[in-house]
């Protein structure tokens, strides 16, 4: 499985859906890149807001320094 994870997420179009379980206290958590499901995940209420609340401060840290110039000036 591990051939099949491109080198490079950079260029790839990542998204994330959820939806609950009726009558279960679990969320499924989908992951598409690309237009295509890459992982399934079933995972508790409070550990899907863990995930996705981890995963927006990762984008907040790239944000981040993408705004700081390089030591080059780049």
């Amino acid at each position: 499985m591990a051939d099949q994870i491109p080198p490079c997420l950079t260029g790839s179009e990542v998204t994330i859906h959820t939806a609950p379980l009726p009558g279960e206290d679990t969320v499924l958590v989908f992951i598409e890149a690309n237009a295509h499901v890459t992982h399934v995940m079933s995972l508790t209420p409070d550990a899907a807001r863990q995930l996705v609340v981890g995963l927006l401060d990762a984008l907040d840290v790239v944000a981040i320094s993408e705004d700081r110039p390089t030591p080059e000036g780049r």
